[in-house]
């Protein structure tokens, strides 16, 4: 019995790791895009929740749209892969932190609820530059090498 009770305790405790690593969802989803965590890479669907470490790849005729639990906003265009590199938000301070990498397409970006608390505490990285945010509403494009 004490067994299954802790077995039933880690579980939970690891559900609660994940849904504290849950960083937003897919609202948006045209064409095939993939989201890309750890070995697995599964097809993308509106309500999908993201979390840090993931990567999305959006094929030729493809989008996505994101929103983290901030409110932040991102838009992905056609031939992008992005990475969700690290995302921790406090719902009740506002504190936080966001680090994105595109490394390679079209990213539009808008701040939410950490940009307003705390602007340098965004930050979009690209094969060649690092992005401090400090502006609410941007594009990153990156082409390809």
């Amino acid at each position: 019995m004490a067994m299954v009770v802790a077995a039933l305790a880690c579980a939970a405790s690891g559900a609660q790791a994940q849904e504290n690593r849950f960083a937003g969802i897919m609202k948006v989803v045209r064409g095939d895009v993939q989201v890309q965590r750890q070995e697995q890479k599964l097809p993308a669907q509106v309500g999908d929740k993201l979390y840090s470490g993931d990567r999305i790849v959006t094929a030729a005729d493809a989008a996505a749209g994101i929103t983290l639990r901030d409110d932040t906003l991102m838009s992905l265009g056609p031939k992008t892969s992005f990475v969700l590199e690290d995302f921790k938000f406090n719902e009740s301070s506002g504190d936080g932190n966001i680090a994105v990498r595109v490394a390679k397409g079209t990213l539009r970006y808008v701040s939410g609820l950490i940009g307003k608390h705390a602007p340098e505490r965004q930050q979009v990285a690209t094969p060649t530059a690092t992005i401090g945010i400090r502006g609410t509403d941007f594009i990153v494009e990156v082409g390809d090498e």
